[in-house]
């Protein structure tokens, strides 16, 4: 549920490093919900609103942490308010990221540059998955 739905979100204080990894997850959130919005006026109002909610709630996120990298010292921390569902949408994208590093595990091959480009991926979500267990593991010590 949404902040909007009268449920409020619960603010998270994280360091930049996590916080940029965040802004990174919440854009795609956004990306990965495209889809419905294409039938958006053929579904209930229900339906509606909850897609906003995703939206709504991954921009909260992304408006709070600030939409372009930081130029912040990395020591510094920021509050970013954070509602179940967007919780619900990182724990979807732990997952992805996990499967994803699965598939390239499989997709080594022998040559130098295919193994460089893979291997970045791999630690690229690593880094990912680290920031949003950083983010569940404070979510689930602040919410009952």
């Amino acid at each position: 549920m949404s902040a909007h739905q009268g449920i409020p979100a619960c603010l998270i204080t994280v360091d930049r490093q996590v916080a940029d990894a965040w802004r990174t997850e919440a854009k795609k959130v956004l990306m990965f919900n495209h889809e419905p919005f294409e039938d958006f006026l053929d579904y209930m109002p229900a339906k509606q609103l909850a897609l906003a909610n995703i939206y709504r709630d991954a921009t909260a996120v992304i408006d709070a942490i600030g939409w372009y990298p930081s130029t912040t010292a990395r020591d510094t921390s920021v509050d970013v308010p954070v509602t179940a569902a967007h919780v619900q949408q990182l724990h979807r994208r732990r997952c992805d990221l996990l499967d994803t590093n699965l598939d390239l595990l499989e997709d080594i091959g022998n040559d130098a540059e295919s193994l460089a480009y893979i291997t970045a991926e791999i630690h690229a979500n690593r880094r990912a998955v680290e920031a949003i267990n950083h983010i569940l593991d404070a979510y689930s010590t602040i919410t009952p």
